[in-house]
């Protein structure tokens, strides 16, 4: 059974062209729509919030509570991307870029298209996206964990030592 298609944000066409108007003419002149890599990049994005992001952010605001166990004795995550705030800038930024990157990708892997051009912009728009996805992680603005419109304080989850998700720091 195959996981069903989620957006992470509202971004469109018309974000792309604000973050990077040289993508959108390079699709543009290969006549190529972005809705496949908007589905494809954020597919991914949701895969890395629920088994990356989304246990170190319950630890960090709600500790184990969260989790649960399930008749095997095996621990299941909570993460709902329906909390996701999809009109919030961080996930539209991380939703444009990983399009964009997807886009990149498909035009460095094609045989017929490899140029150095698409090479190097490949290589700049996976940089830029994962520049923005640890923005995001230590943020983490996005997530309406109470269900309730806002993001607190306590939802943000602002963490005093920047390293914290990238070192994998625990303080006991």
């Amino acid at each position: 059974m195959s996981v069903p298609y989620q957006r992470i944000s509202d971004a469109t066409t018309a974000d792309i062209e604000f973050y990077d108007p040289a993508a959108e003419r390079r699709a543009a002149t290969l006549g190529i729509s972005w809705d496949d890599f908007f589905q494809v990049g954020s597919q991914e994005i949701l895969y890395m919030l629920e088994f990356s992001w989304w246990p170190k952010y319950v630890e960090n605001v709600w500790g184990a509570t969260y989790y649960q166990s399930n008749s095997q004795g095996q621990i299941i995550s909570a993460f709902d991307p329906d909390l996701l705030v999809k009109s919030d800038q961080t996930l539209i930024r991380l939703d444009v870029f990983k399009a964009v990157e997807q886009f990149y990708a498909t035009l460095v892997t094609d045989v017929s298209n490899v140029n150095d051009v698409d090479r190097e912009n490949y290589k700049y728009a996976r940089q830029r996206y994962v520049d923005e996805y640890d923005k995001a992680v230590q943020l983490s603005n996005f997530y309406d964990l109470y269900e309730d419109g806002t993001i607190t304080k306590l939802e943000e989850n602002w963490q005093e030592d920047p390293n914290y998700f990238n070192g994998d720091r625990r303080y006991f």
